[in-house]
């Protein structure tokens, strides 16, 4: 959940400027609860679609109503799959909730039992039948005072009863009358105050009489069964019906979780003889990289299926598919999960302003300070090149929440006046669209005098952004003068390394180290901590240098100021670093950012031939590679319960050790050092514990591994200068990738150490 805790309600005023009294608009915004606090669906039976943003995934749930309507008329064996695999790309993109706009979208047609299993669950269908009646029961219902298992339990009594009067074993003065009542609402029967309650109290008071004609009904209906079971089934759904009390649910459940499973069927069959069951698995991350519990998941999931009037809706995020399902399955198994499959996608510009929109209203926000708040959040900018549907909906809310703080405490200093271009973002280091045109004034003073003298000679710095240096091209400034040397990159496409003439000449243009690193170890590992050092160095001595000196100006390109440029990239990296600090603690190591900083950093130092060598026998799969005179580098970037990637990883670094030695001895040189870098955070270390013990890594390679810890703050940083460098590459700050590395390499010291250490060092 979002932090709705308040910030402190002091304001920065200008030297001037003497103590307002309280503004009582003020504090009444600041009392007020964060409208986006809730961003969390917890049961999709909860769900009210007059509270939904009717556009988001509008196709997902359509394409699920229509096949749950299609699905109704198919009988046995033409049924037998899953009727949909809902995935997203990780928590918070809306799943439970969308399985609830289905619910509301398909509620009058179908039974939707919600199905969260527990860790100490033995997964089986009497698991099925404790955790859907307890949903069902926990559900209010759309009668007031009623739960949803009571609701359902009247529709089923109330389709034997018909039956039986349609059928005409059941003698009756006005046998139209009867059918038309039982045909509606089946809780006006059963309610102490429904229109047709004379007929469920008639029912209560002949039941004994009537028991064996409703079980030989519901015999028919099902196919097969034991009527002597059916009876106590009929007398045990008419109780609930009636009282909904704790004891009548506590006698059903006893029957539903009975036998080998026939109570579970028993009672999804007679709950799909009243309307057709559509069981919502969802909650499923308890089983991360359970595989056993993804198996007998799946096989029960399966099994369901097969009864008929019911189907599945199989709801999970793409880890826990890869890490507890996917190709831990039998191909047969794997194959019918994923024959229906529907990948969810994230908020769009036009649905995040809906449901902020939407939140304002419903938290009666007054309609000025909706529009202020809407102008402050600036929905469309929050959208600009992010990848289309990459927003997830709890991220935006969690992200609103945060600028709903800002937002309250800036209405006292006046911030919430100021245009567009006076917001928080703006008053980064950052190019906009519209950076050349003359920045907006206000009487406002929102930062004191020697912060906005700052802030005001960090702008001016700031122009028309040039295109980002590519690889291939030599630097505009004397090749000395900046803080990293270029040489010319290897065709890409080559996937080998450049010729020998070419690298040797690369590395002889870099400049030399001095005479103290020249008596250093020559090793490559060590090369490279030199040229960090080097950096290091001169990354200081441009933040020292006078404004007067050409040589600290000429480290960059005319407009770009050495200490303005520099101050800009640090204030940059500041701001996205605690941006990226909240993904950092509550998501999963993103391999595909540290797989972009890998590949960037390689291509950019000297030192560095990069590279990335497609894996045997796994098209599509790659490892990156760093290649240094003596040393080879490769980063192992996949999930640590994608066992079959480490597997191929590993043989291919077997093969590849042994070619590095047998070339060493024809040549009479020593052998190169070879090692395999592994990320992994908090998260991942019982995953790591249980990959290396697995036997994935052979003993020959298993000094090679070098596996890379990083904490929050780490990741955070790593993030932001991936982030960074990307900026760079398409002009959105003025500092081109290499100034960039430069004036960063000291805040991503721990990762180059770590990365650059020699193999002797790691064990």
């Amino acid at each position: 959940m979002a932090d709705t805790g308040h910030p402190s309600t002091s304001a920065t005023t200008s030297p001037a400027d003497s103590p307002s009294p309280p503004d009582p608009a003020a504090a009444q915004a600041r009392n007020r609860p964060n409208p986006f606090a809730a961003d969390v669906c917890a049961d999709p039976l909860d769900v009210d679609e007059t509270r939904s943003v009717a556009g988001m995934n509008r196709d997902v749930v359509s394409q699920i109503a229509t096949a749950i309507d299609e699905r109704q008329h198919l009988t046995g064996r033409a049924a037998g799959s899953p009727l949909m695999l809902l995935t997203a790309p990780r928590a918070g993109y809306g799943k439970t909730h969308l399985l609830g706009r289905v619910a509301a979208a398909t509620g009058g047609q179908v039974t939707l039992v919600p199905l969260a299993f527990r860790l100490e669950d033995e997964i089986g269908r009497a698991a099925v039948a404790l955790r859907g009646i307890e949903a069902l029961n926990r559900a209010a219902g759309m009668r007031a005072g009623w739960s949803r298992l009571r609701e359902v339990c009247a529709g089923v009594c109330a389709t034997l009863l018909l039956r039986l009067i349609k059928d005409g074993r059941l003698p009756c003065a006005n046998p139209d009358q009867a059918v038309r009542v039982l045909s509606t609402d089946p809780g006006e029967i059963f309610a102490a105050q429904g229109s047709a309650r004379l007929i469920g109290d008639w029912l209560r008071k002949h039941i004994a009489q009537l028991r064996k004609p409703l079980a030989d009904t519901a015999l028919e209906l099902l196919g097969h069964a034991n009527v002597a079971d059916l009876e106590k089934w009929v007398q045990a759904l008419l109780a609930v019906a009636s009282d909904g009390d704790s004891r009548s649910v506590d006698a059903l459940r006893t029957l539903a979780t009975g036998g080998a499973g026939e109570g579970c069927e028993m009672w999804l069959r007679l709950l799909a003889s009243w309307r057709s069951v559509v069981v919502l698995v969802d909650h499923l991350d308890g089983f991360y990289r359970n595989e056993q519990a993804g198996l007998r998941i799946a096989m029960l999931l399966l099994d369901l299926t097969e009864l008929d009037g019911v189907h599945v809706v199989l709801s999970l995020n793409q880890d826990v598919w890869q890490a507890t399902f996917g190709h831990h399955l039998p191909s047969a198994l794997e194959d019918r999960l994923t024959a229906s499959q529907v990948l969810l996608r994230g908020l769009g510009a036009d649905d995040a302003e809906t449901l902020i929109s939407m939140r304002l209203d419903q938290a009666r926000v007054p309609g000025d300070e909706a529009a202020k708040f809407l102008k402050f959040i600036d929905v469309k900018r929050h959208f600009l090149g992010r990848p289309l549907g990459s927003v997830s909906a709890r991220v935006f809310l969690r992200h609103a929440a945060q600028q709903w703080i800002a937002f309250q405490h800036s209405v006292d200093s006046g911030a919430a006046d100021l245009d567009e271009s006076a917001d928080d973002e703006s008053l980064l280091p950052v190019i906009q669209e519209n950076a050349a045109r003359p920045a907006h004034t206000s009487d406002v003073a929102v930062f004191d005098a020697p912060t906005g003298d700052y802030m005001k000679r960090v702008a001016e710095s700031l122009s028309e952004p040039v295109a980002a240096l590519p690889q291939n091209e030599p630097p505009q400034a004397p090749a000395q003068a900046l803080p990293l040397t270029i040489p010319p990159a290897a065709p890409e496409s080559s996937g080998h390394p450049a010729p020998k003439a070419a690298a040797d000449a690369a590395v002889a243009s870099i400049p030399t180290l001095g005479a103290a690193a020249s008596a250093r170890s020559a090793g490559a590992f060590e090369k490279l901590r030199d040229m960090l050092d080097k950096l290091r160095a001169a990354d200081a001595r441009t933040a020292t240098a006078s404004n007067g000196t050409h040589a600290a100006a000429t480290t960059a390109p005319a407009s770009y100021d050495a200490t303005l440029g520099r101050d800009a990239v640090l204030g940059r990296f500041e701001a996205l670093r605690l941006q990226m600090a909240a993904e950092a603690e509550s998501r999963q190591l993103d391999l595909s950012k540290l797989a972009d900083l890998v590949r960037l950093a390689g291509k950019r130092f000297p030192l560095v031939h990069f590279d990335e060598v497609e894996l045997p026998g796994l098209t599509g799969s790659s490892a990156a590679r760093w290649m240094l005179k003596g040393s080879e580098i490769v980063f192992g970037l996949c999930d640590f319960s994608d066992r079959r990637y480490w597997q191929t990883l590993a043989s291919f670094a077997v093969g590849r050790q042994a070619a590095l030695v047998e070339a060493a001895e024809c040549a009479g040189e020593p052998a190169p050092q070879f090692k395999i870098i592994a990320f992994k955070s908090d998260r991942d270390s019982a995953a790591w514990s249980q990959l290396t013990a697995s036997g994935v890594f052979p003993p020959v390679l298993r000094d090679h591994i070098d596996p890379l810890h990083l904490d929050v703050r780490s990741i955070a940083a790593l993030y932001a200068m991936q982030r960074m460098i990307k900026e760079a590459q398409s002009g959105a700050i003025k500092a081109e990738p290499a100034q960039v590395m430069s004036v960063l390499a000291r805040e991503l010291d721990f990762f180059w150490k770590r990365v650059t250490r020699p193999l002797m060092q790691t064990r």
